[in-house]
């Protein structure tokens, strides 16, 4: 029992003495704390409708459904033009067009004289384009009102009936810019962050560990210089193993999610921006997780102190899913991580500005200038490099 004791002092003593220890077994909560409550605000603020000026076209609309769209705090345009059926629906398609309804002629007249099962019951058809978020949001509205509604006269009428029609007019392209920017800038920084992970955490610690940094210092080659091409080595290593990923993921996308998908909305200056973000996030990705494995003792310390840097990036990736789309805020795209998220965000959903391209770009290549700044500085340092 005495020697058990003794044990246990001896370890809890090792753990709450080493700051390294304490950084990673407490950094990862107090990351969790901070976003999540971050998060939490930005959900609040998503509750509020965001969308409030909607263009509806109605034929043979009912006096007594009038106050459906009769909302407080929505603008709600009812087109007067007779639309034939197909020109609205190709407004809808091109977005132009929120909503098209089309009710039977004398709808709520047959709707009150109809007997349930004594044949056919009058019919509203609804179009609408699942892609645009307006057309969305209004289409969801309407349908549950007349839900509603249908549901106190015991189904004396049919919404959308016909099976064989197609009352979403979104389009394949439509679809795959929607599914792709909502799923790909999480998806893709979580697979160019853990490429950079194996290959950095053991690029100085795995050194140390086999005595072999010595070996490497003592050349004349000057310490920038190793700090350069360890980064850009590392980088390039990464960004093969990151991409290798993202092409499986994109090949397995349409049965993953059971949809066709149409890439001939991203054109080539999309693929250049694209790459740029990767180039620019392989690299920082790289630099900090080779700072890490300069300060850690063993390739296992390195990745112990990299996962929370990792939960960081995954929470941080999470922002895609409380917003519609990339942020407008310019300052928003300096702050490092974010801006790379909302970049791939406004990439995918082809929104993103030029501006706003730049300044993500630029401003990583800033921090990681600093990040190499910082990593010559340390393979200056003894006392760092040669910590066993």
């Amino acid at each position: 029992m005495k020697e058990m004791k003794t044990i246990i002092k001896k370890e809890l003593k090792r753990f709450f003495t080493d700051y390294r220890i304490l950084f990673s077994l407490f950094l990862p909560g107090v990351l969790i704390f901070i976003m999540y409550s971050i998060m939490g605000s930005f959900m609040s603020k998503a509750m509020d409708p965001k969308i409030t000026e909607f263009n509806v076209a109605i034929v043979n609309e009912p006096e007594e459904f009038k106050s459906f769209l009769k909302v407080e705090g929505w603008e709600v345009k009812i087109n007067e033009k007779d639309y034939e059926k197909q020109e609205a629906i190709e407004l809808i398609k091109n977005k132009e067009l929120d909503l098209y309804i089309a009710y039977d002629e004398n709808f709520y007249m047959n709707m009150e004289s109809y007997e349930v099962g004594s044949g056919e019951p009058p019919k509203v058809e609804i179009y609408y384009n699942s892609s645009a978020e307006s057309s969305a949001i209004i289409y969801s509205y309407y349908t549950e009102c007349l839900d509603e509604f249908e549901s106190t006269i015991s189904n004396k009428f049919d919404i959308n009936p016909n099976i064989n029609e197609n009352y979403n007019q979104v389009e394949d392209k439509d679809m795959t810019v929607q599914i792709l920017s909502y799923v790909m800038p999480l998806l893709l920084t979580t697979f160019l962050f853990t490429g950079s992970l194996g290959i950095c955490s053991e690029s100085i610690a795995g050194e140390k560990e086999r005595g072999t940094i010595a070996t490497l210092l003592i050349t004349p080659t000057k310490r920038s210089h190793i700090v350069l091409g360890k980064i850009i080595s590392l980088g390039i290593t990464s960004m093969a193993s990151s991409i290798v990923s993202f092409i499986g993921l994109i090949l397995s996308l349409p049965k993953l999610t059971g949809t066709s998908f149409d890439f001939s909305s991203y054109g080539v200056g999309t693929i250049f921006s694209m790459l740029g973000i990767i180039v620019v996030t392989v690299l920082l990705f790289t630099t900090l997780l080779t700072i890490i494995s300069t300060i850690s003792k063993s390739v296992k310390e390195a990745t112990s102190y990299s996962t929370p840097l990792m939960i960081l990036i995954i929470l941080i990736g999470f922002s895609n899913f409380m917003s519609s789309g990339a942020v407008a805020n310019h300052f928003l795209y300096l702050i490092p991580f974010y801006n790379i998220i909302q970049s791939l965000i406004g990439i995918f959903s082809l929104s993103l500005s030029t501006l706003d391209l730049l300044l993500c770009i630029f401003s990583n290549i800033f921090y990681i200038a600093i990040g190499v700044f910082t990593l010559t500085k340390m393979f200056n340092n003894e006392k760092i490099i040669f910590n066993k």
